[in-house]
């Protein structure tokens, strides 16, 4: 899924294979293969690996051996594999539908493209809390001033009635605050079922527009992705895939009344490296986890 979002953000909304393979191999092949991401055109450049040492040169089409390849700098004929050199596209219509599978939606078959190549009228889903289906956008690139300026100008021309979500793949902490107060811009990554998924929780997504009508235990409380932690009263955001999926193992042990868990090993079943050795590291330069999160001799725990 990380890639995935990574190559929506992309200006373009393509990438190389040879540049896909190269960042993430495995993840790569999966979106292929679900058809996720799906080859649209050819971008012949790729790296000559000889003396010149990662030189972009043109790859030639052979038509005497049906290849694609270059001339490396000694002459000989070096072949470059179709795939490497072909341009991949997001299948954004596929995308969006496995998003919201979780989702009642009506509306047109086809995404509705409100701004070409960029920002896209999704329909409507229904939503607890909202008193009739709400209208969906999804946006990518949004962390690009223009495409910004471009998005408030649709908000200013085409107001919702009440509430409008408007769904992106740029990460949470670089959508940008907008003055139109009943559009709700949410990262995908923030309100997913489970970190690595794509299809989005209706719990989560519905605490983001509608928080005042979640039931909320006292005094302290989650969304089950724990996205948002209410804290005496108090609203906690968290985006990053590990500090959430970190979260979700507290809350599970706090819950079962089991709270104490051995720092060391919760780091390393959420997947941080050996460099992230403390709960500091982890939430970075954030600290408002240490208002209900105490750590002492190895362990840690969620203590409201």
């Amino acid at each position: 899924m990380d890639l995935l979002l990574q190559v929506m953000e992309t200006r373009k909304g393509k990438v190389q294979g040879a540049t896909l393979r190269q960042v993430a191999p495995r993840a790569a092949d999966k979106l292929l293969e679900a058809r996720l991401l799906v080859a649209s055109v050819r971008i012949p450049v790729v790296a000559a690996m000889d003396d010149y040492e990662d030189e972009p040169i043109p790859a030639e089409w052979c038509a005497e051996r049906r290849q694609y390849g270059y001339h490396d700098s000694v002459g000989r004929w070096v072949p470059v594999e179709t795939e490497d050199i072909a341009a991949y596209a997001v299948d954004y219509q596929f995308v969006v539908a496995k998003m919201l599978v979780a989702f009642e939606r009506a509306g047109p078959p086809s995404l509705t493209p409100l701004i070409d190549d960029l920002v896209w009228d999704v329909g409507t889903v229904s939503l607890a809390g909202a008193k009739k289906p709400v209208p969906v956008w999804f946006a990518r690139c949004l962390r690009y001033p223009a495409v910004r300026a471009s998005i408030e100008g649709l908000f200013e021309r085409r107001p919702p009635e009440e509430v409008r979500i408007i769904l992106t793949s740029t990460p949470g902490d670089r959508v940008p605050d907008t003055t139109h107060r009943r559009n709700y811009v949410i990262s995908v990554a923030d309100v997913v079922n489970a970190p690595g998924k794509l299809s989005i929780s209706p719990q989560s997504l519905g605490a983001r527009v509608f928080p005042g009508q979640v039931q909320r235990r006292f005094p302290i409380d989650n969304t089950e992705d724990c996205g948002i932690v209410w804290h005496r009263g108090e609203k906690i955001t968290f985006g990053g895939d590990k500090q959430r999926e970190l979260l979700q193992m507290l809350f599970a042990a706090y819950w079962a009344k089991s709270p104490v868990c051995r720092t060391s090993v919760l780091l390393e079943d959420v997947g941080y490296g050996r460099k992230v050795n403390s709960l500091a590291k982890a939430f970075g330069r954030r600290d408002d986890w240490r208002r209900f999160i105490k750590y002492d001799d190895g362990n840690c725990w969620i203590e409201p």
